[in-house]
């Protein structure tokens, strides 16, 4: 399902909420059983569920090296305090990934699974919305810095956390809990979803805010959600090869465009 529209919320109110609840520890989650049902796979069935888990893995680490840039974008004390909250919470994600692939999926290997439909959104891209926030920054130029930073919310918190992570997380639904598999990983989506709302109601509501101060904002955002959404079904396609799990590709390709939409309506773009 796509996630619901949430209320807006500042984002001094984010930080509080962060300083409560983003407490958990990835050392504390057990995994016992998910080394056990890891080995009770079928060599597909591994396939499948390590290129997902590799794609994650990859994520969570290039936005954990891309947030510095951020901060140094954001300038009002708000929002920099409460990004504090998330450069912990994105680093905890790849922490517990890396203790993922070492104590349940045998140290696999993760790189060769970043292929062209996500190596750039994730990575090559991703590094590039960083650095022109950086260049902007260290120039002393307002207006080229709001503008990196609006691509770069966009890019970060609307389609690699508002599309490629949601869908992902619906897909880990789809396949693990209907079949009691891997309860650790389970709850580690759970914790990791929660944080990452808080990012994407701070994103979105940034973006809110520029795009109502300056319309011109608006055709660069919905012209990058046009771009990745047109790139939706190659990156579908390449998550369902193999697909011994038998999930139903048209459903889940349906739920990242519906994610997409939602994410559109959180910052005005759609009704």
């Amino acid at each position: 399902m796509a996630t619901r529209g949430h209320a807006p919320k500042s984002a001094w109110e984010l930080y509080r909420i962060a300083k409560r609840t983003g407490t958990w520890d990835p050392e504390n989650i057990p995994l016992t059983q998910d080394r056990a049902h890891y080995q009770s796979l079928t060599p597909g069935m591994r396939e499948q569920f390590t290129k997902v888990c590799a794609l994650f893995y990859e994520g969570e680490v290039s936005v954990a090296d891309t947030l510095a840039w951020f901060l140094v974008g954001f300038t009002e004390p708000d929002r920099r305090t409460f990004l504090s909250t998330q450069i912990f919470e994105e680093v905890k994600h790849a922490e517990f990934f890396r203790r993922y692939f070492k104590e349940v999926l045998e140290n696999a290997g993760t790189s060769h699974y970043l292929v062209p439909e996500y190596r750039g959104v994730l990575l090559d891209e991703l590094d590039s919305r960083g650095r022109a926030i950086g260049a902007a920054a260290l120039a002393g130029d307002p207006a080229g810095l709001e503008r990196a930073m609006v691509l770069g919310v966009a890019h970060y918190m609307g389609i690699v956390e508002g599309l490629l992570a949601v869908s992902g997380y619906d897909y880990f639904d789809e396949m693990l809990s209907t079949r009691g598999l891997f309860p650790g990983l389970q709850e580690a989506i759970r914790q990791i979803r929660i944080d990452e709302g808080r990012h994407i109601v701070h994103g979105m509501g940034y973006l809110r805010q520029r795009i109502a101060e300056n319309a011109d904002y608006a055709a660069l955002v919905q012209q990058l959600f046009i771009e990745e959404g047109m790139k939706i079904p190659p990156r579908i396609d390449f998550a369902f090869h193999p697909n011994e799990f038998g999930l139903d590709q048209q459903r889940q390709q349906e739920i990242a465009y519906e994610h997409l939409t939602q994410r559109s309506r959180e910052i005005g773009l759609a009704a």
